[in-house]
């Protein structure tokens, strides 16, 4: 006489076929998900620099003017710029980007020089045709809201197009990061 309590697979086989299943997708979703990520980062190279040789901060009218000067040995398309109010914060969080009034364009949270050519900003002594300089640019963030306050410094971190396999693609250049002190001119 047979017993009927008797199942097809029993209740460990089946965990274990679970289990199996379970990791067969793991290890298919992570080999997809890895096909999106970069092998390699983008980065800069090591001559970016830059430096702002002069600026004027008028807090009343919340505005300020800085010349950028591109004092490393590579050309860069453009910056970041970033402030802080508070002169024990260390990380500067205010994007003032959005208040850029000048001739590059504003992209990707990056104040850009596309119009004279990808990395447009020359290293130190680059001049074009005319004569001019390239590697200082006259830069005006007007408008600033005065609800942040009187800033106490910025931020400015340079960025340039990079050859990552074959395509040209958009790098911040951490590493060339500058901080500098701004206080009230008026």
């Amino acid at each position: 006489m047979m017993s009927k309590n008797k199942r097809g697979v029993s209740a460990i086989v089946g965990y274990i076929m679970l289990v199996a299943i379970v990791i067969a997708i793991s290890v298919g979703v992570y080999t997809w998900m890895k096909s999106y990520i970069p092998s390699e980062a983008l980065t800069c190279p090591d001559g970016v620099s830059v430096s702002v040789p002069d600026y004027y901060y008028n807090c009343t009218a919340h505005k300020l003017n800085f010349t950028l000067e591109n004092s490393g040995t590579f050309s860069i398309a453009g910056y970041l710029v970033k402030a802080t109010n508070n002169s024990a914060q260390t990380i500067a969080t205010i994007d003032l980007t959005k208040y850029y009034s000048g001739s590059g364009t504003v992209e990707a949270n990056a104040v850009l020089y596309i119009s004279r050519g990808l990395n447009a900003i020359g290293p130190l002594g680059d001049k074009d045709s005319n004569g001019n300089p390239t590697y200082l640019t006259s830069n005006e963030l007007d408008g600033i809201d005065g609800k942040y306050g009187n800033l106490t410094r910025i931020e400015i971190t340079p960025v340039r197009y990079v050859n990552y396999k074959g395509q040209l693609k958009y790098s911040v250049c951490s590493s060339a990061k500058i901080s500098e002190k701004v206080s009230c001119s008026s």
